[in-house]
């Protein structure tokens, strides 16, 4: 069966395909099922061969999103997505095809122009998010992405997101530069997303300055309360 993953290709090609194929060698360990992955328009397209290729597909899916088309939208239903664009007056998001979040769908992260809280946030191109869709096709965050983004934003800790690079390259690159006692971890919220959780006395953008020497990729401060 051949199926294709949400997830966004946005790294060199080769990179992101080995990436994906380290994924899907940890995880299906134990199932029978064989995997070619290729990338077409900017997304993973993976051959599942076996008896178990259906079970992996479905975790792909779990981990990674499937991209939906307009026709099989749903109301009340929350979608997989990646910011894609962030402008002055909206965020565009996509799930399978771009669909637009105004500015003023934003009010519950605060006043401002979508732009100045997209950087509040700390949102940055390729984040991945939930949202779903209005009857005019526009698209609002989810309460649970809502609630996430204050969850992190009332801690006493900086969040750096870290997008176009893997969880182990974002771990070298802190320890490369004597981070490593700064940050209490690096979570990964997608194949090449993810996310460093400073200590509450580290600042995030000086880490961010000193990691974007040898790590030149997109990073996003959401600064938290301190204490």
């Amino acid at each position: 069966m051949k199926i294709e993953l949400l997830q966004p290709v946005y790294v060199p090609e080769e990179n992101a395909v080995r990436s994906l194929k380290a994924f899907a060698d940890s995880e299906f360990n134990g199932l029978e099922s064989n995997i070619e992955v290729s990338v077409k328009k900017n997304r993973f397209i993976v051959d599942l061969e076996g008896d178990d290729a259906e079970v992996c597909a479905n975790l792909l899916y779990k981990e990674f999103g499937k991209p939906v088309l307009k026709s099989e939208i749903e109301s009340d239903v929350e979608y997989k997505g990646f910011i894609q664009k962030i402008e002055p007056d909206q965020l565009t998001v996509n799930i399978g095809f771009e669909v637009i979040v105004v500015a003023s769908s934003l009010e519950q992260l605060g006043a401002g122009s979508a732009g100045q809280i997209a950087a509040r946030f700390g949102m940055i191109p390729y984040l991945p998010v939930t949202v779903s869709i209005l009857p005019d096709g526009s698209a609002v965050f989810t309460k649970t992405q809502i609630d996430l983004w204050w969850t992190w934003k009332k801690t006493a800790t900086d969040r750096i997101f870290v997008n176009g690079a893997t969880r182990s390259q974002v771990k070298a690159a802190l320890q490369k530069k004597g981070h490593g006692r700064d940050v209490y971890g690096v979570e990964k919220l997608g194949l090449t997303e993810c996310v460093i959780v400073c200590k509450e006395k580290t600042d995030g953008p000086g880490i961010v300055s000193s990691v974007g020497r040898i790590l030149p990729v997109q990073m996003g401060v959401l600064l938290g309360m301190k204490k």
